[in-house]
């Protein structure tokens, strides 16, 4: 399929990322709008990498499944990525980073 085509809308890529998100937010941290934000991000991550993922995977007949899975982990992955967001300390990287680049321009 080429890039600039997006795939034919179906209920069945649409649920079953749903599905995977819903399942997924039950063993994931955070206040309900975060979960939900992330169940809504994982669902369209699903939805709209399930054809691609699946054609590369040689998985075609089986889009449902891959959708599903999709939606479980790309949801899981994005919310521990969240959580290493929020304990980064953004005021000592950047301090360590200016030191490192003023220590290069020296040498």
């Amino acid at each position: 399929m080429p890039p600039d085509q997006l795939p034919d809308f179906s209920i069945a890529k649409l649920a079953s990322g749903v599905a995977g998100a819903l399942v997924s937010m039950r063993f994931l941290q955070g206040t309900w709008p975060e979960k939900f934000t992330m169940a809504v991000g994982g669902a369209a991550l699903s939805y709209y990498g399930t054809t691609y993922v699946a054609g590369w995977l040689s998985m075609e007949t089986a889009e449902g499944l891959v959708g599903f899975l999709i939606g479980l982990f790309g949801m899981a992955i994005v919310s521990k990525g969240y959580e290493v967001i929020q304990m980064i300390d953004a005021k000592q990287v950047a301090a360590d980073a200016w030191a490192w680049v003023t220590r290069k321009w020296r040498a």
